[in-house]
């Protein structure tokens, strides 16, 4: 079956550039056959926020192994240093060895540009005086040489020239929210701007950033449909979608290691009545979860019979898929309620894999809103009854347990609602688009983007806070204009591509003023 294309980097007219400050796209940037909503906007570069390339300094998982500096000599990372969350330079006492042999310990500064050092005034700044290494992703000097307030140069990597596979594949696949940020407890200078605006102009202004992050969210998965098909990139987007902070590229990585079809392949002679069981156990295998059978002992009861059955069923898997299975994941991350623990956001897609057994997950959500639109519900009760699909209110060993013989508390949904509609906005909602863009299917994209519109506020979270004292100034009039999803995602469009590129004092942010006068709704 023919798929979405891939993105064209050349991109489209009827595309959003960011530097219009998300201006409101022609009437066929929505057409599910014009290609528009799979396409990278006109201005790609500015899908690369500075983030991204904190991320691929700070991760050795992402960061290039063959660095060079400008001049040609090698870049050993022996500690990409400590991410700085305050203003000054972004990572501090990294250690270095260069191509003098020599080991260093000393600040990293990094910017999408080379020109950032000077546009931000680096060069002129007492701050940035311990840097020793400035790298940035594209050199727009022709002066290959900067140098700090002291008067000393700095050795430059670009990242360009350095990385193993396409920009534009990291964008995809790092989950930057996965990662800290500037954070600064003081109003930005925008919210001076936008307090001075109509109520109902920041409100379209929020719209149409939410707008752009729904559009975003479709380019960055099309081309996973057209490698493994609309199914397998639904299973992938909403499986990375449970994930908790730290978890979300794993559990992605986890729908990558055993694809859709080869799960369902693994559950076919399984009996429906233990079907959810086995689904628990190819999971938690795979994903290295599975405690081991001599640890039994030390569980309660109702553990080592749970343990045991989960065991009969792992070990009735093919061995190719067995051999898979990860060891050296660590799934212990900080700050995660016990409800949110990896095993229980696990159980609860193991119940999605029995639900729609012999089916997809896709076929199911898209037949639902087909169904319910057909029926006359309104676009709330469709994106409700989305949720609820997510939502596994069938009782599990999980229920009331958040880790492998952990003490039982209170029943709980093993997907709750909040984090259900965060998947149906974040996840779903994207690949549904995606699918009514090859079907042809305007009625199909009209009830979406109808769910998209009506969706309610989704749970609040740290950027989310952040965002309405960053942007609104915690200023009641503006942030009462946050009603819904939609201006929510605006908000979190704003931090990716403004206020996550600034030196944290809003220095060097090029949030466009002027525009966002100019580009008011008529």
């Amino acid at each position: 079956m023919e798929t979405p294309k891939a993105p064209n980097l050349g991109g489209s007219a009827a595309q959003v550039k960011r530097g219009d400050l998300y201006g409101r796209p022609a009437a066929s940037g929505w057409e599910p056959n014009d290609g528009g909503v799979a396409e990278a906007p006109l201005d790609w570069q500015r899908l690369i926020p500075e983030k991204l390339l904190h991320c691929l300094w700070f991760d050795p998982r992402w960061r290039p192994t063959a660095l060079r500096t400008l001049d040609g000599q090698p870049v050993i990372v022996h500690s990409p240093g400590r991410w700085n969350v305050h203003p000054g330079p972004d990572f501090q006492e990294a250690t270095i060895t260069f191509g003098d042999g020599e080991r260093r310990r000393g600040d990293v500064e990094i910017h999408r540009y080379a020109s950032g050092w000077t546009a931000h005034r680096h060069h002129s700044d007492p701050r940035y005086n311990n840097v020793m290494l400035h790298v940035f992703l594209w050199n727009d000097r022709k002066d290959q040489g900067v140098v700090r307030a002291d008067g000393q140069p700095i050795p430059q990597v670009a990242l360009e020239n350095c990385l193993p596979r396409p920009l534009l594949t990291y964008r995809a696949d790092v989950v930057l929210e996965d990662y800290p940020r500037k954070n600064v407890p003081f109003p930005g200078r925008c919210y001076e701007v936008l307090r001075r605006l109509e109520p109902g102009e920041v409100r379209a202004f929020l719209d149409r950033a939410g707008d752009v992050r729904l559009r975003q969210r479709m380019w960055r998965w099309a081309p996973r449909v057209s490698e493994a098909g609309l199914e397998q990139a639904a299973y992938e987007a909403v499986l990375r979608g449970l994930g908790s902070t730290g978890h979300r590229q794993h559990f992605q990585e986890l729908a990558r290691t055993v694809s859709w079809r080869e799960a369902q392949a693994c559950l076919g002679d399984v009996p429906a009545s233990a079907r959810r069981l086995a689904a628990e156990a190819l999971l938690l295998g795979v994903a290295g979860l599975l405690p081991d059978h001599d640890q039994a002992d030390r569980f309660d009861d109702a553990t080592q019979r749970y343990v045991e059955d989960l065991h009969g069923y792992w070990l009735g898997f093919p061995a190719a898929v067995r051999q898979r299975a990860w060891h050296t994941v660590n799934w212990r991350q900080p700050n995660v309620r016990p409800a949110n623990s990896p095993e229980r956001r696990l159980a609860g897609m193991a119940c999605l894999l029995d639900a729609c057994h012999g089916t997809t997950l896709i076929a199911v959500s898209a037949s639902l809103c087909s169904s319910s639109a057909a029926d006359n519900a309104r676009p709330r009760e469709i994106c409700d009854a989305l949720a609820a699909l997510l939502t596994c209110g069938e009782p599990s060993y999980w229920t009331r347990r958040a880790r492998f013989g952990s003490r039982q508390g209170r029943s709980q949904h093993l997907i709750g609602a909040g984090r259900a509609l965060t998947v149906v906005v974040d996840a779903l909602l994207p690949v549904l688009l995606l699918h009514a863009q090859h079907h042809a299917d305007t009625s199909l994209r009209d009830t979406l983007l109808a769910c998209y519109e009506a969706a309610p506020r989704l749970p609040d979270n740290h950027a989310l806070r952040y965002m309405a004292r960053r942007l609104l100034g915690d200023d009641a009039s503006l942030v009462s204009l946050v009603t819904g999803a939609r201006q929510q995602q605006g908000l979190l469009q704003v931090l990716t591509d403004y206020c996550g590129n600034d030196e944290g004092d809003c220095q060097g942010c090029d949030f466009p003023l002027q525009a966002l006068n100019t580009g008011r709704t008529q």
